[in-house]
């Protein structure tokens, strides 16, 4: 049962990284806006343009290592849908568990 649970939430881990890649890309979009309404002596005029360059870049770092880790997981765990369903199928049976876990492996 252990390891179904451990397929449930490793299926979520993508789901999640996908979700995180993105927030980051609408975050180096709204970087102006935030940077123009911050009441900070370093959102000053001459400041604004390398903050902006910096943070921005920042933000879209941090997209891309989500996006990375995302294409990763998928293609390592691309078979785990099969693998949940063999392990629900087999785990409704407690006698059957050893020789679903050692074929889902």
């Amino acid at each position: 049962m252990k390891e179904v649970k451990l397929l449930l939430e490793m299926r979520q881990i993508p789901t999640f990284l996908e979700w995180d890649s993105n927030r980051w890309r609408e975050v180096a979009q709204r970087i102006r806006q935030r940077v123009n309404s911050a009441n900070h002596p370093s959102t000053s005029p001459e400041h604004n343009g390398p903050l902006e360059e910096g943070l921005r870049a920042y933000a879209l770092l941090q997209a891309s290592v989500r996006q990375c880790l995302f294409e990763t997981f998928a293609k390592q765990w691309h078979d785990m849908p099969a693998f949940i369903t063999i392990a629900d199928w087999g785990l409704t049976d407690e006698n059957e568990e050893v020789d679903v876990v050692d074929s889902v492996m």
